[in-house]
């Protein structure tokens, strides 16, 4: 995978998350054609860049975190 398609992928995935449309973390892994281990890593290289991520189990969605 080349740096801008993970670039754009990272990038696609903080929108979703930000429109709190992102689903379980197996249908978001296919949504980014990703597997889960490497969503997993998206997720952790977003909160180290600061953004606080949540998951909210009753609408099945990620989300960020307000302070």
């Amino acid at each position: 995978m080349t740096f801008l398609t993970r670039k754009s992928k990272l990038e696609y995935l903080l929108e979703l998350i930000t429109k709190c449309c992102t689903g379980t973390a197996e249908e978001l892994a296919h949504t980014l054609c990703v597997s889960r281990a490497t969503l997993e890593r998206y997720l952790s290289l977003l909160i180290e860049d600061g953004y606080k991520i949540g998951f909210c189990t009753q609408r099945r969605t990620y989300y960020l975190i307000e302070d």
